[in-house]
């Protein structure tokens, strides 16, 4: 393989796992990688997208007897719903294919993508800000708005924290609902009555099912890929599952705790 080609696979294999880490369907992901393969020289090639890899297939002609074969396997392990690396992926790729760029170019724009990841403020003001947004469809009321700083620290102190815990995403979210759920009722219990706790878990736990990884898992099974579609369906079980059974830990723990000193 030539030079060349090997850094157009080397920037389409990238770009795959960029979209697959950001949750992006599978179709999507196999289009791309196709589309910024199309550009290198080989007879065929072949890409099959799952929810926790990429498998890229490509036979170069070396002449009328030889041909080359290449099997590239890119494993991924972490993914998040991202809709801004999706989109960036999206442009680097069409400016390579419409030859605004070129490879190496293109590779380098790829490779500065999750440098522009969002600040700590950035993400605890969004949280904010839609933990508020459920509570006024809820309607909650002042003292709601107010106590809702308290899930909005927790839960950035879990998502930047997750990787020095050592556990697993399920594990992650069991222990952050767990401790929404067993501090919100002791502070309306022993602090202050101001607020109801019932609406600020619910609204607090909105923007943390997996609703996006659902639909592109539904909008998979339409298009016939069912095994990515399974592994993101049962994705989003566990995590709502997690989700559950944390807060059910929780309120069982804060009862048990008013209970006792009571």
């Amino acid at each position: 393989m030539q030079s060349s080609d090997k850094t157009i696979l080397q920037l389409a294999s990238y770009a795959g796992k960029l979209l697959i880490e950001a949750e992006a369907e599978g179709y999507r992901v196999e289009r791309t990688v196709k589309q910024i393969l199309e550009v290198a020289n080989v007879n065929y090639l072949d890409v099959y997208s799952s929810a926790s890899g990429l498998f890229i297939n490509l036979e170069e002609s070396i002449n009328d007897q030889q041909s080359d074969t290449t099997t590239l396997v890119v494993r991924v392990q972490n993914r998040s719903n991202q809709i801004f690396k999706i989109d960036r992926v999206n442009a680097v790729t069409y400016d390579f294919i419409d030859q605004r760029i070129n490879a190496e170019e293109a590779l380098r724009q790829l490779k500065a993508i999750p440098e522009t990841e969002f600040t700590a403020h950035n993400n605890f003001v969004s949280i904010f800000i839609l933990i508020m947004a459920y509570i006024a469809l809820f309607d909650g009321q002042p003292g709601d708005l107010v106590i809702s700083l308290i899930p909005s620290i927790l839960i950035l102190f879990f998502l930047l924290s997750d990787d020095n815990f050592g556990m697993n995403s399920f594990l992650i979210n069991v222990f952050m609902t767990a401790s929404l759920s067993f501090v919100l009722p002791l502070i309306a219990y022993y602090v202050t009555d101001n607020f109801n706790p019932n609406i600020v878990i619910s609204a607090t736990l909105m923007p943390l099912y997996p609703g996006t990884a659902f639909t592109n898992g539904i909008r998979d099974a339409i298009r016939g890929d069912y095994s990515t579609a399974l592994t993101r369906f049962i994705d989003a079980l566990l995590t709502a599952l997690s989700l559950a059974l944390g807060v059910a830990l929780g309120l069982v723990l804060s009862n048990g705790v008013i209970t006792l000193w009571n």
